[in-house]
């Protein structure tokens, strides 16, 4: 050291200043500060800055550790003595403290921080020049694996906040950006000192931090997810304080710029992340819902998951439920919303919640893959939007009919009876307008519908009853049986379409919303005595019907009863007579003698006291009474035709006749009965060889 720097300090105090003793280190750095005191009161500030750049540079910077260490003391001992007047020296004395945050010896480490906290207590709003680079060396310090040097670094952080709230001349967008570089380390105590500082700004009434809150929140909602639940804890707290100012003055507020970091983790693994993001997505619809529609597929995207069973009775599935509801009212109780919005994406998240694993692309070619299960109240929600869509914009709805029908029909052979009903409403719905178009769909749906009970026989057999009356609840049932007619006149499969027709059969005769169709079917009928006609629709239904039922026979005896054909049935009857009984006709007709006992023909069981007027009626039942064998059946039809002297009655001729159609109609439908039949009799004959050969 020269002679100079010995005028600058003491000799003594500069050998105290690299003693290895931190006693008598100390001493040196108080004898530091009653000189630079001393300086200062003469005014001497020449001086002063010889003394800060002898400590700097032969102390603070110096490759000796001791003397590094008793340099950093002397500084703050400077400092001190500085008083009001450090910041003339800020410049000078900050910078290379802070090269000892980063130094090797953790006992400088340290020291740097003691120094800096002595020098931040003097400097107070004048450190706020290097509040960056305070700040960036204590978010190192605090994960230092010194303990002192850590607790060193948290009380330095304290100062620096008690600095920063005092001070009102803090610039918050050099915070942020500080802030958004770290925020997404893993490291949980740079973590806990990120939240520590927001939760404190956002605290500070002048310092608006809501405003910058887009580029910290998707940061927040990561450490929201923190394995340690004190961070949690702080997390969730500096969000909720957030949605709190949000709603105490959200104008100004970018709603559009958090809801997509919302959407982003509302689909969190983490339940209360997920939770909390909803909540948030929700208030922002509360808050300023009409400017966030545009996000409707994205906010569906979210919802509908969550109403799955696994989320039922927790508070996800609630608020889940109160998003979706609000959206809805948003885009149906907002004058020209829907008519001036594209639905397409919105349709495409809907269907891809309904239909569990496919696969749908929307308009600009983003996918959406549906859960490989759905649960029942997440299908029911998403039908509920379709209908109600279809409500509201109709043409739009049907515009999309190629992606919405598929999807829809597919639910139809759902288990749970809400589906089925809330997919048959919405499938009838889009089928009303009696357009070309709506045609096309209706008979594409009872075609599918059709392939459906063809390829899963438990479904026939337990759900077409329901499916078919419910369809017939929304559509008109007439409308429904005629389109189903024609289509099975298309299949191939005549063994299915006999057994088709046997369900189709039984619910025409026994649901009591199809008793219009069986009024249309009455309505047929010739009456001379009240000078009537038969209607010709119900000529038109009757025939449309026959060409189908003809394949199950029992179901085509049923039809002319029920449209009181007798005369015809009378003849199916005898006809039927030429054909080897099965199992299946004699079980139909077992049924069948049981139904006419039911309410529905109770007309027919009248008209049993007129056998002058209705011979015919009796023939057919006599004939359906020799077909069948000994049984209860044949005891109970049996019983009733004694009651009124079934033959005698049969002898009898009649100058009236039950048919409307004329004979040459009558021999040509009784001809494609013969024919259909035929046709059974073939497929039964290679059924019975085939198996023959596979038991040999």
């Amino acid at each position: 050291m020269s002679n100079a720097d010995n005028a600058i300090l003491p000799v003594t105090v500069v050998r105290g200043l690299n003693d290895r003793v931190y006693e008598k280190r100390k001493m040196a750095a108080l004898e530091v500060e009653r000189i630079v005191r001393e300086l200062v009161a003469k005014n001497d500030i020449k001086q002063v800055r010889k003394v800060i750049d002898m400590l700097v540079n032969n102390f603070v910077l110096s490759q000796n550790p001791n003397a590094k260490k008793g340099g950093l003391i002397g500084v703050a001992a400077a400092a001190i003595a500085l008083g009001k007047d450090i910041g003339l020296f800020v410049s000078e004395i900050v910078p290379p403290v802070l090269k000892s945050f980063v130094d090797v010896d953790c006992r400088v480490r340290y020291f740097g921080c003691e120094s800096m906290y002595n020098i931040a207590k003097v400097g107070r709003a004048s450190m706020l020049l290097f509040f960056k680079e305070i700040f960036d060396g204590v978010s190192k310090l605090i994960c230092d694996p010194d303990t002192h040097v850590k607790n060193g670094a948290e009380l330095l952080d304290r100062l620096v906040k008690d600095i920063v709230t005092e001070s009102n001349i803090f610039d918050v967008d050099l915070f942020v950006s500080l802030v958004r570089e770290r925020i997404y380390t893993n490291n949980d105590n740079v973590r806990q000192y990120l939240v520590s500082w927001i939760q404190l700004l956002c605290s500070v009434p002048d310092i608006d931090l809501v405003s910058h809150l887009p580029m910290l929140l998707d940061g927040l909602f990561i450490i929201l997810g923190d394995q340690k639940d004190e961070i949690r804890a702080m997390t969730q707290q500096v969000l909720n304080d957030f949605l709190m100012e949000i709603n105490r003055k959200s104008v100004g507020t970018n709603f559009k710029a958090m809801i997509v970091v919302l959407l982003g983790h509302s689909k969190s693994a983490n339940s209360s992340t997920q939770l909390i993001a909803l909540i948030w997505i929700l208030r922002f619809l509360e808050l300023d819902g009409a400017n966030l529609t545009f996000y409707s597929a994205g906010i569906l995207n979210a919802v509908l998951p969550c109403l799955s069973d696994q989320h039922s009775k927790t508070d996800i599935f609630e608020t889940a439920v109160r998003t979706k509801d609000k959206l809805l009212s948003l885009l149906t109780e907002t004058p020209g919303t829907l008519e001036n919005m594209d639905i397409t994406d919105m349709l495409s998240v809907l269907l891809a919640h309904v239909v569990p694993s496919t696969v749908y692309k929307d308009s600009t070619g983003r996918e959406y893959t549906s859960p490989s299960q759905i649960s029942v109240t997440t299908k029911i929600a998403v039908l509920q939007w379709v209908r109600t869509l279809h409500s509201h914009v109709p043409n739009k709805i049907n515009s999309q009919h190629q992606d919405i029908f598929p999807a829809v029909i597919r639910t139809v052979s759902d288990p749970c009876d809400g589906v089925v009903v809330l997919s048959i409403q919405l499938l009838a719905a889009m089928c009303m307008q009696n357009s070309d178009q709506d045609k096309t769909n209706f008979e594409n749906f009872l075609r599918s519908l059709i392939a459906k009970f063809k390829d899963d026989e438990k479904l026939l057999d337990r759900r077409c009853s329901f499916i078919i009356q419910t369809l017939c609840t929304h559509v008109d049932s007439e409308k429904v049986f005629c389109t189903l007619a024609r289509l099975l006149v298309e299949e191939t499969d005549i063994v299915f379409t006999a057994l088709l027709v046997q369900y189709l059969n039984w619910i025409l005769l026994t649901s009591p919303n199809l008793a219009p169709l069986r009024d249309t079917l009455k309505s047929q009928r010739n009456n001379p005595k009240l000078g009537k006609k038969g209607s010709t629709d119900g000529r038109a239904v009757f025939s449309t019907l026959y060409t189908t039922w003809c394949h199950d026979p029992v179901s085509t005896i049923a039809l002319c009863m029920i449209a009181h054909s007798y005369q015809h049935a009378s003849d199916v009857i005898h006809a039927l007579g030429e054909y080897e009984m099965t199992e299946m006709t004699l079980s139909g007709l077992d049924k069948l003698v049981q139904l006419l006992e039911s309410p529905v023909f109770s007309a027919l069981r009248l008209e049993l006291v007129q056998p002058d007027t209705n011979p015919e009626l009796f023939r057919s039942l006599a004939g359906i009474l020799m077909l069948l064998p000994q049984s209860e059946a044949f005891t109970l039809l049996r019983n009733r035709l004694e009651c009124v002297g079934v033959v005698r009655a049969a002898e009898r001729t009649s100058q009236a006749s039950s048919d409307l159609v004329d004979d040459k109609t009558l021999k040509d439908m009784l001809q494609h009965f013969n024919v259909v039949q035929a046709q059974h009799a073939i497929k039964n004959l290679k059924l019975s060889e085939s198996q023959n050969l596979s038991q040999q």
